[in-house]
């Protein structure tokens, strides 16, 4: 009778084995995912900031080419706002791209998912620097020459 239960027990711990498994790995691309998704989310609140700043590099732009300023001052504020444009572009391409690895088999999706992670946080240093770069740029030219 012992026999028998061993039997019947044995594939059930083989079961829950790899169930307990295939739970971890689930876990492990889910924390992945959450990562980048984090990173998205913590770049996405900086939006507002990139449009804030080009709108307000862009009234300075024009406030100076008005009064006739040195053209030197309008190229720097003018590749200002083209840096602000290509951060905004290169978050938005990112998002298009992205697509939910949930039809990818675990590897596969482990792969991508470190790639997109990668790619992100590309993004997230380029809008930093800009959005910097950007506050420095306007504070010099909106303090009294």
């Amino acid at each position: 009778m012992k026999k028998y239960l061993l039997l019947l027990y044995l594939p059930l711990a083989l079961l829950f084995a790899c169930n307990t498994d295939a739970t971890e790995t689930a876990d492990v691309k889910a924390t992945l995912e959450t990562q980048v998704l984090a990173i998205h989310d913590t770049a996405m609140e900086k939006m507002g900031d990139i449009i804030k700043l080009r709108r307000q590099l862009r009234s300075l732009h024009d406030t100076l080419q008005t009064q006739q300023a040195d053209s030197t001052d309008l190229l720097v504020l003018q590749q200002e706002i083209n840096s602000l444009n290509k951060a905004d572009e290169e978050m938005m391409q990112w998002m298009r791209q992205y697509e939910a690895p949930d039809s990818l088999q675990h590897t596969e999706a482990m792969t991508y998912l470190q790639q997109e992670l990668v790619k992100i946080e590309r993004v997230q240093t380029l809008m930093d620097s800009t959005i910097q770069a950007a506050h420095i740029t306007a504070q010099k030219y909106e303090q009294p020459k």
